[in-house]
């Protein structure tokens, strides 16, 4: 009997052991290289400017780990930790929307291919003929008329989903992460290249970000039943403010061309009307407030890129929402979120300041 319960009492510390090490494991080597890592040039706000933001970030804002503004290419001012490679949540989709302006631009993607044509289904719930009509362009702006369940999704996308087929392809927008999980898929076999090497290739390296390696991005197919994965992005606040002020320069960098003028004209421009606080519309996966006359990314946890392109402006909040699956459980039942009313406060701080 002694020995059963010597060996039973091994077993469970053994199993808390094991269970520990994988609750522990980071998501990401925060510590990878970059490919191209090049300092982002600085022009300091004044002494007096700087604390203006800084004490609403510190006395007012709901939590901020890192926040970063650009001018251009310069930084005028950051705050946190701007370094750490952080899980951007949904604000990955307005990234990737970039690289399929990349891979438009080459050729690689034709936005009106169908899924049909792309051979994209379901092998628990088939596609209909109808469905099969949905667009590329129509995932891009969340018109696709497909309502089926898939990962990473919120209690809005679930609570909200219309019936299959209750609208066409292109008629009706619903945000529903099918669309943005079966790009992905889409992007990696027309290009040949995973999310995280065209990210390394087409905009890390051309733009000198300093954190960002191409392991940074992950996979995973929990929560859902479909056949189509989840990827996340890791990115820190500065190199993700290197892509908004990509945005604010109609795709140059460095006073060379990345990204066609068109695409980022095409893809900030409204395809539909939203009802939200902080947002009127939305392109193709990005968001819009046309009272400010901003672009925006936003992502669960508090994660958020504002972008004005007529001030060449450039605002990141980040939250950490931890780097391992201990540290997401300890972000998201015990600490606070981020909230977007905060960027748009301190957005408007920075427009009363002169260049």
């Amino acid at each position: 009997m002694r020995r059963i319960v010597k060996i039973s009492g091994f077993a469970l510390i053994a199993t808390i052991a094991i269970s520990l090490v994988v609750m522990l494991r980071p998501f990401v080597d925060r510590d990878a290289p970059a490919t191209n890592p090049v300092p982002l040039a600085e022009s300091p706000l004044l002494p007096e400017q700087a604390d203006s933001l800084r004490k609403y970030i510190e006395t007012q804002a709901d939590p901020i780990d890192a926040f970063v503004v650009l001018r251009g290419e310069k930084i005028v001012m950051h705050y946190g930790k701007i370094d750490a490679p952080m899980n951007l949540a949904s604000a990955r989709k307005s990234v990737v929307s970039l690289l399929f302006g990349i891979a438009s631009d080459r050729g690689l993607i034709d936005l009106n291919e169908t899924l049909g044509e792309l051979g994209i289904d379901e092998s628990r719930t088939p596609l209909t003929s109808t469905e099969k009509q949905a667009t590329v362009e129509h995932l891009l702006q969340s018109r696709s008329g497909i309502y089926l369940q898939s990962g990473a999704e919120t209690v809005e996308i679930k609570e909200g989903r219309p019936r299959r087929g209750q609208f066409p392809p292109g008629e009706h927008y619903f945000y529903n992460n099918w669309d943005f999980n079966v790009l992905g898929e889409i992007f990696e076999k027309k290009t040949g290249l995973s999310i995280g090497e065209a990210l390394d290739a087409w905009l890390s390296a051309p733009l000198g970000m300093q954190d960002f390696n191409r392991e940074h991005v992950l996979y995973d197919r929990k929560g859902s039943e479909s056949d189509y994965r989840t990827y996340r992005i890791h990115m820190s606040a500065r190199d993700l403010a290197r892509l908004g002020a990509l945005v604010a320069q109609d795709g140059m960098w460095n006073q060379k061309r990345i990204i066609s003028a068109a695409w980022i004209d095409k893809s900030t421009t409204a395809s539909s009307a939203v009802e939200s606080p902080f947002y009127d519309g939305f392109g193709h996966s990005w968001w819009l407030n046309s009272k400010l006359g901003t672009v925006n990314a936003d992502g669960w946890g508090g994660q958020y890129l504002l972008i004005d392109r007529e001030r060449d402006l450039t605002l990141v909040n980040r939250r950490d929402t931890g780097n391992s699956i201990l540290g997401f459980l300890i972000f998201s039942g015990l600490k606070e979120q981020g909230h977007p009313a905060d960027i748009h406060n301190l957005y408007k701080l920075m427009r009363q300041i002169p260049n």
